[in-house]
């Protein structure tokens, strides 16, 4: 793997090259927005479909009235509470601000502030940047250099920031009739955002939609090699394999992979990418999951994470 420093990687995103950043949430492989031929090896890179948009990522708030055509009620609110932070907003967009590629050929894109030091000061250096998770197309997301080394070896040069403090992707939100919906759950819950707006979000059901309206919407996603079997009952040696928590008894396992306490969703979260990368890791072909959590706040994220993960193709 290639480390570089934040003045490398400003020089190389200048330069229309493809560099691996750190946020909050997951690490992501960056180009700048205008350098079309990099944003196009980003693509090739994570060989990802081409009708998937990308979130274009800001170092001020203010820099969204360049791109905006309009700025629905409630984004200033949004904005002032929740970024920088894990917080990506849906807008519509004068088209030709925002190349095709990067919104997907809609006419809408995703912005949001990260918020880790180290990316925060190349965005204000080099300016907008589109950034996907920095990992192939469908697997789980990168949370650590060594999970981008996996995925990418030698290829991608990467900023190193840590790991990842919240190891969840962004919650999403697009305005849709008179009101913001969640178009992808993420490290920011429905209950968080509901003293801000007023209202709880609800889902945005995309399901209908010919191109995803956002990242992660119609594809498989966050998904090992191995097979995942989701254990909505309690565990009775369905397979030796078990992902589980770590205050919690599985006889008869001759595997457990723990993602901390049952009763810490943050941990669980904080976890989630690297325990799904470990299967693969150590070869194996299947896991049981333990799935018996709560249905609100950050465990509906973990659960749609692992539902969509569990999905065959």
């Amino acid at each position: 793997m290639v480390r570089i420093s934040v003045s490398e990687a400003c020089r190389r995103l200048i330069d229309e090259e493809v560099v691996a950043i750190p946020t909050e949430t997951v690490y992501g492989l960056a180009a700048t927005l205008e350098a079309s031929d990099a944003v196009q090896r980003i693509f090739v890179l994570k060989q990802r479909p081409a009708n998937n948009p990308l979130i274009i990522h800001l170092a001020e708030p203010s820099h969204l009235v360049a791109y905006a055509k309009e700025i629905p009620p409630g984004t200033d609110a949004l904005t002032a509470h929740f970024w920088p932070g894990p917080l990506t907003l849906v807008l519509p967009v004068v088209t030709n601000r925002v190349p095709e590629q990067v919104r997907a050929g809609l006419p809408t894109a995703a912005f949001r502030i990260p918020r880790h030091e180290l990316t925060l000061a190349i965005l204000r250096q080099v300016g907008p940047l589109v950034a996907p998770s920095a990992n192939l197309s469908g697997r789980p997301s990168a949370t650590t250099v060594e999970h981008v080394e996996e995925d990418f070896g030698d290829r991608v040069p990467v900023v190193e920031g840590g790991p990842c403090t919240s190891g969840m992707e962004s919650t999403i939100l697009a305005y849709r009739d008179g009101l913001w919906r969640i178009a992808r759950l993420g490290a920011l819950s429905a209950e968080e955002l509901e003293p801000v707006l007023g209202y709880r979000p609800a889902l945005y059901d995309g399901s209908h939609d010919s191109s995803p309206l956002c990242p992660g919407s119609l594809y498989r996603h966050y998904a090992p090699k191995a097979k995942l079997v989701l254990g909505r009952e309690p565990y009775t040696g369905q397979l030796s394999v078990v992902i589980g928590y770590s205050d919690r008894q599985y006889p008869g396992a001759s595997t457990l992979l723990t993602l901390g306490p049952s009763s810490d969703p943050d941990t669980v979260a904080h976890h989630l990418y690297d325990v799904l990368r470990q299967l693969d890791r150590m070869g194996l072909s299947a896991a049981w999951v333990d799935l018996q959590v709560g249905h609100d706040g950050l465990w509906a994220v973990i659960r749609e994470r692992l539902n969509k993960a569990a999905v065959e193709t």
